[in-house]
């Protein structure tokens, strides 16, 4: 996906499902994600985004969203633009 605004590549973030032995609770570190015995389950679409890699840019286009989670973004945005409620 490109960024809409300055046509750079993006980078995406996602919220993803691991399974893995309770040994590894608190110790998600590169080495022990690559063991045998832990694997990806699923990813949690609606929570992706896509950042923009140019610095000068740096946009974040939402991704798939559900209407949950688009109205949680929405709703940070207006409590940033007007202040808390």
């Amino acid at each position: 996906m490109k960024c809409e605004r300055c046509g750079s590549d993006t980078r995406m973030q996602v919220q993803a499902l691991i399974s893995a032995p309770g040994e590894l609770a608190h110790k998600f570190v590169l080495e022990n994600l690559r063991r045998g015995d832990v694997y990806l389950i699923g990813v949690l679409w609606e929570t992706a985004d896509f950042i923009c890699t140019n610095p000068k840019c740096g946009k974040v286009l939402n991704g798939y969203g559900n209407y949950v989670t688009n109205l949680k973004k929405e709703l940070e945005q207006l409590k940033h633009k007007y202040g808390s409620i």
